[in-house]
């Protein structure tokens, strides 16, 4: 019976709330991705710096925390666009393949990195509190069907006016007949100079199944872009958290 209170109390260790995957934008092993126009890691400032994000699959619960100090200043450099620059949808999928080999993969842009497969379309991308947002199943071929790369929002000379990452995953094309909108929407909010949490019920949707999760995120103009996989631990299946709860049972037979 001792053995059977321990593997009790061992499953329902597993069956407690799910783990946070993390990918990291910071140090030697940090995304910049192309073009950095010689800026490195950020461009324009450490108001656009992101520096990690989480992701978390509680059942059917998606929840993503991107930390970023530009939380909360949407619709500054009105010089970009008459709304300035804004917050860039969520790309998901379940692989990652960036181009390039070395450590910032500074040649990697939408044109030939990762085929995204879902992408999370903000109501309004420059609210500072945040809204909603809807799910998209991304289903053309390439990335050129489904996305609108960051130089769709900024409408400043590129090299002369300004500088930003051109080339970048930036926003759901949601007029393309190669994206689906799944009837599935979550909710966004925002954190002052902290980051931006979204929340999501994936049911029904492959993202569900998902044992690693690849993200991408960054502002309109991509200044600084997150980009990584992680592992996405599942919490424990039914069948465990049932053996669990007979072992316990069992337990308490013992002690009638």
């Amino acid at each position: 019976m001792k053995h059977a209170i321990l593997a009790a109390a061992a499953l329902l260790a597993f069956a407690g709330p799910a783990q946070a995957g993390v990918i990291s934008d910071t140090g030697a092993g940090a995304y910049w991705g192309g073009n950095d126009h010689r800026y490195g890691d950020v461009i324009g400032g450490a108001m656009f710096d992101i520096t990690g994000a989480t992701v978390t699959l509680d059942g059917s619960m998606l929840t993503i925390r991107i930390a970023t100090a530009f939380a909360g200043h949407a619709g500054t450099a009105t010089y970009a666009g008459p709304k300035g620059i804004g917050y860039g949808d969520v790309f998901l999928g379940a692989s990652w393949n960036p181009a390039g080999t070395d450590a910032h993969h500074t040649g990697d842009k939408a044109a030939n990195g990762t085929k995204w497969a879902y992408g999370l379309n903000l109501d309004d991308r420059w609210n500072n509190q945040g809204g909603s947002f809807s799910l998209y199943e991304l289903n053309g071929a390439t990335n050129a069907y489904n996305i609108l790369n960051s130089e769709s929002f900024m409408k400043c000379t590129l090299g002369s006016q300004c500088y930003y990452r051109n080339g970048q995953a930036t926003a759901v094309k949601t007029t393309s007949s190669t994206v689906r909108q799944t009837g599935h929407t979550g909710t966004w909010t925002v954190t002052r100079d902290q980051g931006l949490l979204f929340n999501i019920d994936v049911r029904g949707t492959a993202l569900a199944g998902y044992g690693d999760m690849a993200l991408h995120w960054g502002q309109t103009c991509q200044n600084d872009v997150i980009e990584g996989i992680t592992d996405v631990p599942e919490p424990a299946s039914p069948v465990l958290i049932g053996l669990a709860l007979a072992a316990l049972a069992l337990r308490r037979r013992a002690r009638a």
